[in-house]
């Protein structure tokens, strides 16, 4: 343990103990003695903002002018403050002059608060703390890159996505890539040193330095005060626990909500809808929902069904659903003035309508539900990629439930998911005025989890239990409401790399329900369909995804490609349906838990170091470990599998891990294993075979399957809907609802 004579100040609260030195100022956060934050301190910093946004792709390009930094360094205790019975406020001198204060206060759950203000203001408000040379980090959302681990990296989230695929020009290669809009960030920060690091904040120009000798977090103090809370509980999983406990568990969704969804960029007209659900019935692959994605309505977000390219939308709609297919509508936060630089239906009447307001823009103006202009009590007109108009502004009540009731609308129509998409931060800016008295700088990134929280209250409403939202952007306890999809990426190996890589950063950062678009949105060199090669290896991962979801620009419909490619799709498809009551099974411990359905190998096994930069492989729930194949033309992988005994689930060989293993690859299979000893509770495939349906899930048929021998000579599962399946060496196999049909197999005994 630590000598308090070396220090001026130490405080303690259970496992915790802060160490504070006055003068040069630093402080240290221990748990049982071992330090977690090792020499920290603050600064602050003048400048200017140069940020850059690229509309065309949605990317961000990063810029600041700093002065020199002033560090905090030397410090008193004010001696008028109150604080709790383990919480010290700190005055605070700057090299430069400056004066600042610091609130740092440890709590009996192991939580270590902090907050840093500083006169002036300065541009940049940071903590900063010595960078471990064995020390890992993980997390900060859907990091979409190669590398998990986020060492020797600087991220500004919401402009840190880039594309450096093999499509990239050289010179913008050497600029770090082509920018793109940075998918579902998120100010949390995984250490393997022990503790994990919230940032309070919704402003853009968050920062995350692992680059150098020190970690800091810093934020624009134009945003606020710089808060931090550090979460230091044993484990990661413990970790990403308490992250939820403090910022919302995931849902535990509707089995269709698990399902397969059909989606294109634009259904042109009802034909175009109808081809999509009677080509799946006509080649007879699983089918749950047909998602109209934009444009759908009379203009962008009307909420009223366009009937020139919809002419009869709720006979349509029921027709879907009487055949257990649901409908999912598309929505941002933006009602716009004009639509013309959207996409635009063909129809003539169509062109006209987008030409025009939407007709709900006057009655939100009117009723100042719009996010306001600097210096005036007019709407802010802002132009995005579908046009221009005005924000919702989801900080007013009035205006949100003015929003909801709009939804609600085309919800009672028959509809029953919403995707929801551009709600980003970058959008908005630093000077807009919202209702309840903030500035853009300070919320920026807050609105868009407004609106999926309004979102979710329209289905909540109508459809209770039952109702799906599927959104985009994200930002701290984004990941609690619906499903979030890892937005755009190109076809190539490279994307598909980058999208795995991101949903193992998403999945540290507590993202469960968890999606993307299989086959990439944006398409090979953004102008021709998705290789077939490529195409089969991202319908693998998308089977080995929450939500598998078929979405892009261009003609990705299994028959576009062939019989074979029709057989391969179908047999993924059934299979992604097969293992919905394991997934939900996954997603009801995520939302007990916060443990992830979808599980890095860092969360499983945090002492094995390789773990924190494993970027290709991952378990699925608790007994599947899967290797997606992710290079053009592999037929065999190199696969690093977690401690304990796995069976191989195509040949049924049983396989030791904790090492490196070498598997045949073929292109119609994906390396996926089984923990040895494990049940996995799947439908039988004859049930699934034109989707989820309707049937309750209680009176579902269901296939339990023993991999292996259990050397305990017992194992166990229990399901979302509470059913217990168990298999003893000496009873054999027993369910908790003797009335289930179950039947039973053993592979790999």
């Amino acid at each position: 343990m630590t000598d308090p004579a070396r220090h001026d100040l130490v405080l303690a609260s259970g496992a915790l103990q802060a160490e504070v030195t006055l003068q040069p100022f630093s402080f240290s956060i221990r748990r049982n003695g071992r330090h977690l934050l090792r020499n920290a301190g603050a600064w602050v910093a003048e400048g200017t903002v140069s940020d850059s946004f690229i509309q065309w792709t949605e990317g961000v390009v990063a810029g600041e002018e700093l002065a020199p930094a002033e560090r905090a360094v030397r410090a008193a205790v004010n001696s008028q403050a109150r604080p709790g019975p383990a919480e010290v406020v700190l005055d605070l001198r700057f090299d430069g002059g400056r004066a600042g204060q610091l609130t740092l206060g440890l709590h009996a759950d192991e939580r270590v608060t902090l907050t840093l203000e500083a006169d002036g203001p300065p541009l940049r408000l940071a903590f900063a703390w010595d960078r471990r040379s064995d020390e890992h980090f993980v997390g900060l959302g859907a990091r979409h890159g190669t590398e998990l681990d986020q060492r020797g990296r600087s991220v500004q989230l919401g402009a840190d996505r880039s594309y450096t695929g093999p499509d990239c020009p050289p010179e913008m290669l050497a600029q770090g890539g082509i920018p793109q809009g940075d998918c579902a960030p998120m100010p949390w920060l995984l250490s393997s040193r022990g503790y994990g690091v919230i940032a309070h904040t919704f402003g853009n120009g968050t920062r995350f330095d692992m680059s150098g000798a020190h970690t800091s977090v810093s934020t624009r103090a134009p945003a606020g005060p710089l808060e931090l809370e550090l979460v230091c509980q044993s484990t990661p999983a413990a970790r990403l626990r308490a992250l939820c406990r403090l910022t919302g568990f995931p849902m535990l969704l509707p089995e269709w909500g698990y399902g397969f969804w059909k989606s294109r960029d634009v259904h042109e007209d009802q034909e175009a809808v109808l081809d999509d659900y009677d080509g799946f019935r006509r080649h007879e692959i699983p089918l749950d929902a047909i998602v109209l994605d934009s444009p759908w309505a009379t203009q962008y977000n009307s909420w009223e069904f366009n009937p020139h390219q919809l002419p009869d939308a709720e006979a349509l709609i029921a027709r879907f659903r009487a055949d257990g297919v649901r409908t999912v509508v598309w929505c941002t936060p933006w009602v716009n003035l004009d639509s013309r630089d959207g996409q635009i239906p063909p129809q003539p009447q169509s062109a006209q309508l987008h030409r025009e307001p939407a007709p709900n823009y006057a009655e939100g103006a009117a009723g100042g539900h719009f996010v306001r202009a600097a210096d005036t009590d007019e709407p802010w007109v802002g132009q995005w990629w579908m046009g221009t108009g005005s924000l919702v502004d989801f900080t007013s009540p009035a205006a949100e439930r003015w929003w909801r009731e709009q939804v609600k609308r085309v919800l009672r129509q028959g509809v029953e998911g919403i995707k929801m998409d551009d709600g980003d931060g970058f959008y908005v800016k630093d000077d807009v005025r919202l209702a309840d008295g903030r500035r853009g700088v300070q919320a920026a990134w807050e609105l868009g989890g407004l609106h999926r929280i309004s979102l979710q209250r329209a289905l909540d409403e109508v459809h209770p239990g039952s109702g799906v939202l599927f959104g985009r952007s994200g930002w701290l306890g984004q990941h609690a409401t619906g499903h979030t999809w890892g937005a755009d990426q190109a076809s190539d190996f490279w994307s598909l790399r980058a999208l795995v890589t991101a949903t193992l950063s998403a999945a540290a950062s507590g993202f469960s329900n968890w999606s993307h678009d299989v086959g990439g949105y944006l398409g090979h060199r953004l102008t021709e369909r998705c290789p077939p090669e490529l195409f089969v290896r991202w319908l693998q991962f998308g089977c080995f995804t929450p939500l598998m979801h078929a979405h892009s620009r261009f003609p990705h419909e299994p028959w576009n490609y062939g019989q074979r490619m029709v057989d391969t799709y179908r047999s993924y498809v059934v299979l992604h349906e097969q293992l919905v009551p394991y997934v939900r099974a996954a997603a009801l411990t995520a939302a007990r838990t916060g443990l992830p359905i979808i599980r890095p190998l860092c969360l499983l096994e945090p002492d094995d170091p390789r773990g924190w930069g494993l970027a290709d492989a991952y378990g699925y729930g608790p007994s599947l470990w899967v290797a997606p194949v992710l290079d053009d033309g592999a037929r065999e992988r190199e696969v690093l599998l977690p401690r304990g005994d796995w069976i191989e689930t195509w040949s049924g060989r049983r396989v030791t891990g904790g090492r490196e293993v070498v598997v045949p690859a073929p292109l119609d299979r994906i390396p996926v294993w089984v923990r040895a000893g494990a049940i996995v509770v799947t439908y039988p495939a004859e049930h699934v075979a034109r989707g989820l349906g309707d049937t309750p899930a209680a009176e579902r048929p269901l296939e339990a399957t023993l991999w292996g021998s259990p050397d305990s000579g017992r194992a166990t599962t229990i399901l979302a809907d509470r059913l217990k399946v168990s298999w003893t060496q000496r009873d054999g196999w027993r369910s908790s609802d003797p009335s289930r049909q179950i039947s039973f197999r053993t592979i790999g005994a």
